[in-house]
């Protein structure tokens, strides 16, 4: 059996598993299987079983990285897959382990290559949309933690009051187009004018939502990451909205960029948070 550390992504469509070996002839290894609604966890606890006993792998940390309200390591809330509330996280071996909100793992990874001192966020657009901050390089939790659901940003719209998550995320974008996410790439490539007026709305509502955490925040660095960057038109429209909505000093005073591998980000965060509580680092506690 080979040791390694291992990092889960739990998202509301598809779930990635990563392990980082410590042999000097390892790596990383990975493996995705669908999620939905109706995903237990059990499901997943099964999944990462067999992830690791396919690839004869032996924990030393794991850490789950799920989308949601996590509270005392336990989830107390998860819009996109609701039969997670209640878990405590993977427990089937003696390896140490935790339970991470999804967005605050991809900002254990992104802080890697901050400065000690930044003030920076970290937003993630997948099914839905989640955020996560620094501030002087101390993570902002709120009272209870939970501090970073800019998906729940109220909105107004011709239709009444929406949340961000309902006009923005990848989840929004798939009801609005009636049709799946393949399909969706395929219409825009084929200049599909409904379907692009469906992405550059959500582009739009995606901006607005980086232009309130801007004037808000005021960090120095915004990381940005998530499917639904990848819908032609999205990201562009998304910026330039977000130029347009922000005071032009805090504008100028901070970088927004794409995060590199953004699809192993939050496993990879997860990875490093568990193998740094593993190995008692304090810098870690403030992520969970």
């Amino acid at each position: 059996m080979r040791r390694a550390a291992v990092g889960v992504d739990v998202g509301g469509t598809k779930m990635l598993m990563l392990a980082r070996s410590r042999e000097p002839s390892g790596g990383e290894v990975t493996r995705r299987v669908g999620t939905g609604p109706g995903t237990t966890p059990g499901d997943l606890e099964r999944a990462v079983e067999e992830f690791l006993a396919d690839h004869g792998l032996e924990p030393i940390a794991l850490g789950v990285a799920v989308p949601g309200l996590v509270g005392n390591g336990r989830v107390r809330v998860s819009d996109v897959l609701p039969q997670l509330a209640g878990w405590s996280g993977w427990s089937g071996r003696a390896a140490p382990s935790l339970l991470v909100n999804d967005i605050r793992g991809a900002l254990a990874q992104e802080a890697a290559t901050l400065s000690r001192s930044a003030t920076a966020a970290v937003v993630v657009c997948g099914t839905a949309v989640g955020s996560a901050y620094l501030s002087e390089g101390r993570v902002i939790r709120g009272a209870r933690g939970w501090a970073g659901e800019i998906g729940s940003l109220p909105m107004t719209t011709p239709q009444g009051v929406r949340r961000l998550d309902e006009l923005a995320g990848g989840g929004a974008v798939v009801r609005a187009a009636r049709m799946p996410p393949e399909l969706i790439h395929a219409a825009l490539a084929g200049g599909d004018r409904r379907v692009q007026d469906v992405v550059h709305a959500a582009g739009e509502a995606f901006g607005l939502g980086l232009a309130s955490l801007v004037n808000v925040l005021n960090p120095d660095a915004v990381r940005v990451a998530g499917g639904t960057l990848g819908y032609q038109g999205y990201w562009n429209t998304a910026l330039t909205t977000a130029q347009q909505h922000t005071l032009p000093e805090l504008w100028h005073a901070c970088t927004i960029t794409r995060i590199e591998d953004p699809e192993l980000v939050v496993a990879r965060g997860a990875t490093r948070l568990a193998t740094a509580m593993a190995d008692g680092r304090a810098w870690a506690r403030q992520y969970v």
